[in-house]
């Protein structure tokens, strides 16, 4: 009989198995293989041909010699960072909200703000371009400004960085829409409700529960989007491709460096550079991003423990 039933489970788990081998197929065609070659080819002058040359760690030390990539790593560092602090604010503050509301009308909320999500990023980001920071005194952003008497501004067309990055970072305010709110939400929801109410008793504030209580068990929340956020956000490129084109700023490389984030510099490269060995420089870089990631990623998960880790 325990022959039987081993056989039994050993067939279920070949059946398992054969179920996932398409699933791990396409990982490896479409995943893994492309992260092997970017490696193997970043030691070469690839050009995007079948033809390349090894060149060792020539293309690593011309990255780490290669000021627009600073530059563009430093850019990307400082949207990541004022975007993550900005939208996980946001998301939070609209999870206490909607935690604290007792309202039949909680459910229609959340389904509000949940709507945004629904639209292709690229629409809003070209609504907000097109509408609220277009150059033009009818513009939303210079219409608020006229009423102060000051005079329009170009924002994403500006000729000074610094008026870009503000336009960069007010980008999707009040930043509340999407579905990261529902899952810091459902966080709130699942502290014991003994938790709260001996808060209560003990006359704990709304405020301070918010930090003595509300985040600390919401912790492991928190370190997901702290590591998603590093993530995404190093490796967006999105507001480069289609507005600013990495620009306004002093011009590095032949481009433009005042928005300039490594995504975009390597999609430069791939697709509009004439520089010789273009595509393997790229792979190179893509690593060194790699890495920097990685060590993110690992430094978050060692310092952010949650229960359970």
């Amino acid at each position: 009989m325990g022959y039987t039933g081993s056989k039994k489970r050993r067939a279920r788990e070949y059946a398992g198995l054969v179920w996932i081998l398409p699933a791990l197929a396409l990982l490896c065609v479409f995943c893994l293989y492309p992260t092997i070659t970017a490696f193997t080819r970043s030691f070469t002058d690839w050009e995007g041909g079948t033809a390349f040359g090894f060149v060792g760690f020539e293309n690593y030390s011309s990255v780490f010699a290669d000021r627009l990539f600073f530059k563009s790593l430093l850019n990307v560092v400082i949207l990541t960072a004022v975007g993550m602090v900005l939208g996980n604010f946001a998301s939070v503050t609209l999870a206490e909200l909607l935690y604290n509301l007792r309202s039949k009308m909680a459910t229609v909320y959340r389904f509000l703000f949940v709507l945004p999500a629904m639209i292709p990023g690229i629409i809003v980001l070209l609504l907000w371009q097109k509408l609220i920071f277009t150059g033009s005194s009818a513009g939303v952003a210079n219409t608020i400004l006229g009423l102060f008497g000051q005079k329009p501004i170009e924002w994403f067309a500006s000729n000074k960085t610094y008026v870009v990055f503000i336009a960069i970072f007010l980008y999707g305010f009040p930043w509340m829409g999407g579905t990261s709110f529902l899952i810091y939400l459902a966080g709130l929801n699942g502290i014991d409700a003994s938790v709260i109410e001996a808060s209560r008793l003990d006359g704990v504030g709304a405020l301070r529960r918010i930090f003595v209580i509300d985040l600390p068990l919401i912790k492991g929340q928190l370190k997901y989007f702290l590591v998603m956020g590093v993530i995404g956000g190093l490796q967006n490129y999105t507001m480069q491709y289609a507005i600013t084109n990495g620009g306004p700023g002093e011009v590095i490389n032949n481009m433009e460096s005042g928005t300039m984030v490594p995504g975009f510099y390597i999609y430069q490269l791939i697709c509009g550079s004439s520089r010789t060995g273009a595509f393997g420089y790229a792979c190179a870089m893509g690593v060194v991003m790699f890495l920097i990631i990685l060590v993110i990623t690992v430094l978050n998960n060692t310092l952010l423990k949650t229960e359970g880790d």
